[in-house]
């Protein structure tokens, strides 16, 4: 048993492990952990390193992934009865694998609102099949191909938009948001004298009736305890399911889907929970890096602020403002939170702000709570556009704050890393579940925020 988290240290095993609880034998594997790109370039050194076949699009070792983010429905056909609504459901396949949503009973213009992913041995050959279905009645509402080829050649390789269905009413359309990511080992500099340690899980023994995990970390060398070296030996698909996190989505979501996947047989799903070492690891704590932790920030920033008003007067917003889509899933259970864009944000240097924003549903402080957005470069006026979530129930949220912090990024230690402006979004309001948009003023230290509609 192979700690995973050693895999991710080292990105690259390719050795032969000792068998336990046997005299002698070993097995031989070769481990790879992957990350997301989203640079199309790439696939043709992917699909030469797992010997993707033109004609096997269907099978073997997979080259990328497919997160789909499946919104919502428009002008459904009422299915076999003219005068009666629909009860929709979504199947979605490439190749062998195939997924389904949830059904939405009696509505022609359905809201899903769930992501999906798909491993993808090559996406120069497959399509992306999507049907509508009507559970009730048990036929088709509408269908659509997406060749997998056309998000090689789409802007980030993504694409976000209304689809119109084909067999199905003249204005039935399918919102979805479709990424593909290329699944690219990114291998570590290393020193010529490098030995790793393979973290390896010992089987439970039996001790008294009952069954003790024992765990041990060994050194294991290619080859290690044989006086003859150890053949070549071809390296075999997989066979082990990858433990992975839907960060993100899609990527962020973009669908804020899963960050970093081992490369899976083509009839592996993914999954959003962790390595199974983080079941071993201490309860997270709070981001020290955050300016919750650190008041320094709001006093730097306050001192900012004296220095830029140099005796004049300070208009209403003196440190921008920023604006949110903030609402509750009930069908979800999740905190849904858009950051759309900043304006007039304080400069740091002469060529303005590198300005990102980060969010936590306080009182979670801790580091795997938080979410950021990306950094957008040299602007005062950052247009973001990115959707993040928090799992919580509604009467839960009710209780809960939204901490919202515009910072300057910069490298460690850099002079201009710091806090651009807060806002403390109280969300005890019975507006939740419907949502809204709004401009809030960033402030010192998030309070007294004025809300402009």
């Amino acid at each position: 048993m192979i700690d995973l988290a050693e895999v991710e240290k080292e990105r690259l095993l390719d050795e032969w492990f000792a068998l336990d609880e046997v005299p002698r034998g070993k097995l031989h594997l070769k481990l790879e952990w992957l990350t997301l790109t989203p640079h199309a370039a790439r696939l043709d050194q992917v699909l030469t390193d797992i010997r993707a076949d033109k004609d096997q699009a269907n099978d073997g070792l997979s080259s990328s992934l497919l997160i789909l983010y499946l919104d919502s429905a428009r002008n459904l056909p009422s299915g076999k009865k003219v005068d009666s609504s629909p009860s929709p459901l979504v199947q979605m396949s490439v190749g062998h694998k195939a997924q389904e949503s949830k059904i939405r009973y009696k509505t022609n213009e359905p809201v899903w609102e769930e992501n999906f992913t798909f491993f993808i041995h090559n996406p120069k050959c497959q399509d992306l099949e999507v049907e509508v279905r009507d559970e009730q009645h048990q036929c088709c509402l509408g269908n659509l191909t997406i060749p997998l080829s056309r998000l090689l050649a789409s802007d980030d390789m993504t694409m976000n938009q209304r689809f119109q269905l084909s067999n199905s009413g003249p204005n039935s359309s399918l919102k979805m948001k479709v990424a593909l990511r290329i699944l690219h080992l990114e291998k570590q500099e290393r020193s010529p004298d490098h030995q790793h340690s393979a973290q390896v899980k010992r089987p439970s023994v039996s001790k008294g009736g009952r069954k003790v995990s024992v765990r041990s970390q060994v050194s294991v060398p290619p080859g290690a305890g044989d006086s003859s070296p150890a053949p070549p030996t071809p390296v075999l698909g997989g066979g082990a399911k990858p433990s992975v996190e839907d960060r993100a989505q899609p990527a962020e979501a973009s669908p804020q889907g899963p960050r970093d996947l081992g490369r899976s047989a083509s009839s592996l799903h993914g999954s959003t929970s962790g390595s199974p070492s983080h079941i071993f690891s201490k309860e997270p704590t709070p981001s020290i890096a955050s300016d919750i932790s650190l008041p320094i920030a709001t006093q730097e920033l306050r001192q900012r602020l004296r220095q830029l008003e140099n005796g004049t007067t300070l208009g209403q917003s003196p440190l921008g403002q920023i604006q949110l889509t903030i609402r509750h899933s009930s069908q979800r259970n999740k905190l849904v939170v858009v950051v759309h864009a900043c304006r007039n944000l304080i400069a740091f240097s002469e060529d303005g702000s590198d300005p990102y924003v980060r969010m936590y549903l306080l009182p979670d402080k801790r580091r795997s709570g938080r979410r950021k957005t990306h950094v957008s470069k040299k602007t005062l006026n950052p247009v973001f556009d990115q959707s993040f979530e928090f799992s919580v129930s509604l009467p839960d949220v009710q209780r809960r704050t939204l901490d919202v912090a515009v910072k300057n990024s910069g490298g460690f230690l850099s002079k201009d890393k710091g806090l651009l402006g807060k806002v403390l979004v109280a969300l005890a309001s019975e507006e939740l579940a419907k949502g809204w948009t709004q401009w809030y003023d960033l402030t010192e230290d998030g309070t007294r925020p004025h809300v402009m509609t």
